[in-house]
């Protein structure tokens, strides 16, 4: 099978972009979270560095959230009736989903904390 071109590629890419974005709630929540923290890291004017630590935490949540959409969707494909084993399949890609929301929130405390002091106290 030949290989589409460069445009086709990038068009099938966007295409599951806009898929996900408009069917899957959780990266809709994950979405407005980036957006917040777009505002805030003008808002505050945080660092080249901080703001980087910030969007690269934020992508690897979307970016989690993409892949556990995906292992879900080949789950209901494999195996569309309820299955114990299929679902701890689920149950470990949403766990990588968390563990990458922690991370984040982490790393929004020990980023925001300094700038977010100076608001309140």
């Amino acid at each position: 099978m030949k290989k589409p071109p460069f445009y086709k590629s990038v068009q099938f890419t966007i295409n599951g972009l806009i898929w996900i974005l408009r069917n899957e709630r959780n990266f809709q929540f994950h979405i407005v979270g980036l957006l917040i923290n777009l505002f805030l890291i003008v808002f505050l004017g945080l660092s080249n560095l901080e703001a980087a630590l910030i969007l690269l935490c934020s992508f690897f949540v979307l970016v989690t959230e993409a892949l556990n959409t995906c292992a879900e969707k080949i789950c209901d494909y494999i195996q569309p009736n309820f299955d114990t084993k299929i679902g701890v399949i689920k149950d470990l890609a949403g766990g990588a989903v968390l563990l990458s929301v922690i991370a984040a929130v982490c790393v929004g405390i020990l980023v925001y904390w300094p700038y977010l002091k100076l608001y309140f106290y």
